[in-house]
């Protein structure tokens, strides 16, 4: 195994935190220490006790300005930092406390989609290739010099969950190939491209619900771009139901009934007028009653024609 030298400071939160902290220990790269979630965070004591496990320094915090963690980062002497998804905007006082700077996997091709949730977005946005961006940290998020980038396609029945694997795997490729370039020269540094380009903020609660008015491949879409971390949600019998997999149906029914209403039950589907075309959801949580498929959902609650999803 290659020996590094240069010290490196990691930071993450689970999931993404997980695989390239794994990817870099395995690796043999030269970590010095690593800060995780702060400890109101449902991950907290499952990160640390993950890193401690592997004889890592893990460092706790509670305020990233605070001027005992910033001395005992500059204590460690840390050459670069590397951050894999962290939920937290990191001060100048801390980005000012290595060497190098911090490095930051993005998984977008920046500046498309800065934000929080690139990977919903660009499914619901119906874009055909995403992929991961590595870039130099400022105190604006995802607008740093970029370092390196790789393109990946979407694929048709790409989901959030397919999609956030996929790009695990290219941070893992980049972040190891940056790393390892590191140790003997200074690392890329091209600035962003200015212009207006789709953002990736987090999901408000309402565009989780599933509309019955928007066309069927939209709705379509928000269920993939939703499963399985955050799920698409609809309504049934004033039940709350989840939402994972769900079919078009390229059926027209009158336009006197209203979308959202069942039009028919057949082939184990449940057919749901929608704007345009039809929606039958193929697999889905009724309440805290069952999660099943769609032949479940017809034995169990037996619907009829005429009701209505909202």
């Amino acid at each position: 195994m290659k020996k590094y030298n240069k010290r490196i400071l990691f930071i993450g939160i689970p999931d993404m935190a997980f695989v390239c902290l794994e990817a870099c220990y395995q690796a043999g790269i030269n970590i010095v220490g690593v800060m995780g979630p702060k400890p109101n965070h449902h991950m907290f004591y499952h990160f640390k006790q993950f890193v401690k496990n592997k004889g890592l320094n893990f460092i706790d915090y509670t305020d990233l300005k605070s001027e005992e963690l910033i001395q005992t980062i500059k204590k460690l002497q840390v050459d670069l930092a590397v951050v894999c998804s962290f939920n937290y905007k990191i001060p100048k006082e801390l980005l000012e406390t290595t060497k190098d700077g911090f490095i930051n996997l993005h998984p977008s091709l920046l500046p498309a989609y800065r934000g929080a949730n690139p990977y919903s977005r660009v499914i619901i946005n119906n874009e055909k290739e995403t992929g991961v961006t590595l870039h130099y940290m400022s105190e604006e998020f995802d607008k740093g010099d970029i370092i390196l980038q790789f393109k990946c396609p979407i694929d048709k029945d790409e989901t959030m969950g397919t999609l956030f694997n996929k790009t695990n795997d290219i941070c893992i490729q980049l972040l190891l190939s940056a790393l390892d370039e590191y140790e003997t020269r200074v690392l890329p540094s091209i600035p962003q491209q200015n212009g207006v380009y789709p953002l990736a903020k987090n999901l408000e609660d309402n565009e989780t619900l599933i509309d019955y008015n928007k066309p069927a491949y939209e709705i379509e879409r928000l269920v993939r771009a939703l499963n399985p971390f955050i799920l698409a949600t609809t309504f049934f019998r004033k039940t709350l139901v989840k939402v994972m997999k769900a079919e078009i149906i390229k059926k027209h029914y009158s336009n006197n009934l209203e979308n959202g209403t069942i039009v028919d039950i057949k082939d184990d589907k449940v057919i749901i007028k929608t704007g345009k075309d039809c929606i039958a959801l193929s697999i889905i949580q009724y309440g805290s009653y069952f999660i099943g498929n769609s032949k479940d959902f017809i034995n169990f609650l037996k619907p009829e024609k005429g009701e209505r999803f909202y």
